[in-house]
Order: C-alpha cells, then sequence, then structure tokens
C-alpha cells in the first residue's frame, strides 16, 4: 500500500495527459458492463489481439470487484454499485484503474491480501490460486480472492493499491494495474 495520501486532482491531471480508453464514474449495472466489454474488446483487439484480450480478462475481473463490493450504492432504482473504472493508454502500457468504497474495517484485510499477492512470484501466485479454490468462502467474498490473483497472473506484475480514509464508515479503495505492450507473458 502506498502511504502518499491519494490526490484526485493530481491524478486526473495526469491522466489527460493520456490516452484515455474508458473513464466512467457511476453506478454499474450488468447491461453497463457488457456494454463497457463489447467497446473495449472491439478498441483492443483492433491495437493487438493478444495484450487486448488480457486487458479485457484484468477489466472485467476488476470490474466484477466493484459490481460485487463496493459499499456505495445508486439511491434511485435498483440500489446498484458505484464506482470508477479507468483505463488508460500510455506508449508502453495499458493502465486499468478502478475506485469504489469499502468499509474501513476491510482495509487491513484488503492490505494484507495485495501484499502476499505482490510478494509472491508466478509459479507461487498459482500455487496460491489453487489453495484459494479449495478454502471455504468468507461471506462477504464472492470468490475468495482468486480474482486478483488471477489479475497478477495475467498482468504479469504487481497491483497497487491506494487507500484513503474517509469521514465516517468507509475509505476509498483505488486498485491500479499496469499491463505492459510488449513482453507481455502468457497468462493462466
Amino acid at each position: 500500500m502506498t502511504t502518499k495520501e491519494f490526490n484526485f486532482f493530481e491524478y486526473h491531471s495526469q491522466i489527460t495527459q493520456d490516452n484515455i480508453i474508458l473513464s466512467y464514474k457511476g453506478p454499474l449495472t450488468d447491461v453497463l458492463l457488457a456494454e463497457f466489454s463489447r467497446d473495449i474488446r472491439l478498441k483492443l483487439q483492433q491495437e493487438s489481439p493478444k495484450i487486448g484480450k488480457k486487458v479485457f480478462a484484468i477489466f472485467m475481473e476488476l470490474a466484477q470487484n466493484v459490481l460485487y463490493y463496493s459499499k456505495e450504492v445508486n439511491h434511485f432504482g435498483n440500489q446498484d454499485k458505484v464506482g470508477t473504472l479507468v483505463i488508460v493508454q500510455t506508449d508502453d502500457a495499458f493502465k486499468l484503474i478502478t475506485g469504489n468504497l469499502v468499509y474501513k474495517d476491510a482495509v487491513s484485510r484488503l492490505v494484507e491480501k495485495y501484499n502476499t499477492i505482490n510478494a509472491l512470484d508466478r509459479e507461487a501466485l498459482r500455487e496460491y490460486k489453487r489453495k484459494l479454490r479449495n478454502d471455504p468462502q468468507g461471506e462477504e467474498s464472492k470468490g475468495a480472492g482468486i480474482g486478483l490473483v488471477q489479475v497478477a497472473l495475467t498482468a504479469g506484475g504487481p497491483l497497487e493499491v491506494k487507500i484513503k480514509e474517509l469521514p465516517g464508515e468507509f475509505a476509498f479503495y483505488a486498485l491500479f494495474v499496469s499491463v505492459p505492450k510488449n513482453g507481455v507473458e502468457e497468462s493462466e
């Protein structure tokens, strides 16, 4: 976890300098994710089918995490979960960023999970994924963290997490994943 406080305005200034493929903040639904995925797949397959598949797979895992675990809900209509999804293209990588609210009491577990994932090499990640498949799922989990391990395997690099505590019971949780445009390993 990065200890530097997250500055949204600095972040926004940074991403406006890059090629934004997707930037969305709001309620998420399965229908909306299907639309995003169709557009992303079409855009990225034109540039590089191999890297496009990786970026798409990571996007879907991260978007589903927001859809399942965000503690912010839209108070109109169906109480849809709310989050932020961003894909930025730089000269050498695609950067995927998601953000959503989490309960403050979940922060230490999240940080521990990311520290574990980031400390493992590729083979150890595969073993950890097999172990998670066999462990009983927690009441809050829909996949025992397997998706995050798969994201690390697919991206071939560390996951970066930034958490900013907010007043009250929530914290804003942002996850950053980079997919290099060259030298990408095959995912599991």
